[in-house]
């Protein structure tokens, strides 16, 4: 059943559902590399921002085997993103427990310039 809010108009609840699995946080870190440029009293007088990145970070309930993840490897889409680029994968955790659902953590960077 889908989540009945009150009160403030347009707030968004809940996530987008992923192709590789239930989803159950999802975060993602806008990120830009800057280069200064000082004049002899030390002071920046010029700045350069450049190589933007994306950080993602989801936590995944496993539906099935998902034997396709691998680290190195790419997300062709992630439906929570809403930036565009090719992603790949950096980590992959893998959390089992004998009182809940197994879980995988994966930490994945959005390059917008690589196509």
């Amino acid at each position: 059943m889908p989540a009945i809010t009150v009160g403030q108009q347009n707030l968004v609840f809940g996530l987008t559902t992923e192709t590789i699995g239930l989803v159950q946080s999802f975060s993602e870190t806008r990120n830009v590399e800057k280069n200064e440029v000082r004049n002899a009293s030390g002071d920046v007088v010029g700045i350069g921002y450049y190589n933007p990145t994306t950080a993602y970070s989801l936590s995944v309930a496993i539906t099935g085997a998902n034997t396709s993840l691998t680290v190195g490897g790419s997300f062709a889409t992630l439906a929570n993103a809403t930036t565009v680029g090719t992603c790949r994968i950096d980590s992959i955790a893998l959390n089992k427990t004998n009182t809940g659902f197994v879980t995988i953590d994966i930490s994945a960077t959005g390059y917008p310039n690589v196509s």
